[in-house]
């Protein structure tokens, strides 16, 4: 049985996975992160949208790279869940 954070993390990943082809490329990434990023409160979310949009694209392509074990150019539900990123999403 999932817990809930698997089920969050399912249903995040389904979010960003815009094409529904059981992948999310750096492009689904930055777009579904970044917008969750420019909604969200809190001082993590404050730095990011104070830098300016090529920084914002670089750090998060810096964190794409990190979760795509195998650096297969694309992201597996696998990849996505929590206990792989050492936080939630």
């Amino acid at each position: 049985m999932a817990t809930t954070a698997e089920a969050q993390s399912a249903g995040r990943f389904a979010k960003a996975d815009v094409n529904h082809d059981g992948r999310v490329t750096l492009r689904e990434y930055e777009s579904f992160v970044g917008a969750r990023l420019s909604r969200a409160k809190g001082p993590k979310a404050e730095r990011f949208r104070q830098l300016d949009p090529e920084k914002q694209a670089a750090l998060l392509q810096r964190r794409f790279e990190r979760l795509d074990r195998g650096h297969k150019g694309y992201l597996e539900p696998a990849d996505w869940q929590p206990h792989s990123q050492g936080r939630s999403g």
